[in-house]
């Protein structure tokens, strides 16, 4: 076997089979055969060649309107796969041969690359190949013109099933078995609209987050993913709710806080959403609003406490001691959590079944704003402030325990096929 990944080898270019109607079908906001093409413009494939049909001829090149402005690709069409031949001959690291009206998990494409050419993943009626020249040029030879067709190119090939390969998704803390759907049907197409939206949330998220605007954020971003709207313009908007919240609370105007907070947490989890499913993914911004976050929560403790205390948050009372007994724990649990990241290569959150489960209700973020959010309709929020510092207070606690009982009974299983 070839490793791809140690030898630099690269395909040159894309071909995908876009010759079935299907292929030119709208999935969150664009046809099956450009999310393909974005796929591998992300790993860094810049050619791309379509067959097309005489059915799909002109639907199957029909892009939207950023693709150029995002992704660096030249795109060509074929007719006729002998058509292909002169581009073959200038590809040492041959190409990706996939189809169109196929759904594809990214994680195969990934798992291409680093097997080598002459390699297919396969499903039960679909599959991603990666041919060699040398490969394409025999079976040319060995097949008449009139009886050519893609199928032969990958039989025969070594392959991967979808079982053999990896499912769990660290940035997403999410377990997913990896996906090749094939789409033929109304249905199928809706099955796959609702997995690739699960595919972009977060395996272990909060109850709020899971039970609460779940729909809400579909219907949404779904909406969002027909326009050419960047999702970076939904991550400052996030950012501006969040920390635009932090000076209401300070000054008293706890409802309207309360309503930018959770405009900000809405538009956290459609940016991310949006710029996956629609593949316009932008690695500064997340950074920044990674690193915006922290100190946002941090402050909105900090502003209520000042709010509540008139100022005096040296002065003891009961909401100075809720204000800063919440921060610390909240700092203190950043550092829990990212020590055992730093361990054991996973974070807390999933470590174990347990640990997931307590997820749903650890007090974190959404909790936070739940609870000051429920003491602001019912009259209480110094009451909800001191709520919110025991749940803080019970989260440390739980996540020291866990990273204890998880050090002394063997650590964390890892999932070393994982993409």
């Amino acid at each position: 076997m070839i490793d791809a990944s140690s030898t630099q080898l690269r395909p040159q270019f894309l071909l995908v089979d876009a010759t079935r109607p299907a292929a030119t079908w709208t999935l969150w906001g664009m046809s099956l055969t450009e999310r393909l093409l974005r796929q591998v413009s992300l790993l860094g494939i810049e050619q791309v060649v379509v067959l097309v049909s005489q059915e799909t001829a002109q639907d199957a090149v029909s892009w939207r309107p950023d693709l150029q402005r995002l992704h660096s690709l030249r795109c060509d069409t074929i007719e006729r796969l002998e058509q292909l031949e002169p581009l073959v001959a200038q590809s040492s690291g041959g190409f990706l041969l996939a189809q169109g009206d196929v759904v594809h998990d990214d994680r195969l494409l990934q798992h291409l690359l680093q097997l080598g050419p002459d390699h297919c993943v396969a499903a039960a009626d679909a599959t991603v190949a990666w041919l060699s020249a040398g490969r394409w040029r025999q079976r040319l030879e060995n097949t008449p013109d009139t009886d050519l067709t893609l199928s032969q190119f990958v039989g025969g090939l070594p392959a991967t099933s979808l079982a053999q390969m990896g499912d769990y998704v660290p940035e997403l803390r999410l377990t997913m078995t990896p996906f090749m759907i094939r789409v033929s049907d109304a249905t199928q197409l809706r099955d796959a609209d609702h997995l690739l939206y699960r595919r972009t949330f977060k395996g272990v998220i909060d109850a709020i987050a899971r039970y609460g605007y779940y729909h809400l954020v579909r219907f949404l971003t779904r909406a969002l993913s027909r326009t050419t709207l960047s999702p970076n313009l939904f991550t400052v908007l996030s950012i501006a709710g969040i920390w635009l919240a932090i000076p209401l609370f300070a000054t008293g105007h706890l409802a309207l806080g309360c309503v930018s907070a959770w405009a900000g947490v809405l538009l956290d989890s459609i940016d991310g959403k949006l710029a996956r499913l629609t593949l316009n993914l932008s690695d500064a911004m997340g950074t920044i609003e990674h690193l915006s976050a922290m100190p946002g929560l941090g402050l909105w403790f900090v502003a209520l406490g000042w709010h509540f205390t008139d100022g005096r948050l040296l002065t003891p009372s009961v909401e100075m001691i809720a204000c800063w007994t919440t921060l610390a724990a909240f700092l203190i649990d950043k550092v829990i959590s990212g020590a055992f990241r730093q361990h054991f290569s996973r974070e807390l959150f999933d470590a174990r079944p347990l640990d997931a489960l307590f997820h749903l209700v650890a007090v974190r973020r959404n909790m936070h704003l739940l609870i000051l959010t429920i003491g602001v309709v019912l009259g209480t929020p110094q009451t909800a402030l001191v709520a919110m510092a025991v749940g803080m207070l019970m989260t440390l606690g739980v996540h020291i325990s866990r990273f204890a009982w998880i050090g002394l009974t063997g650590g964390v299983a890892r999932d070393t096929t994982s993409k």
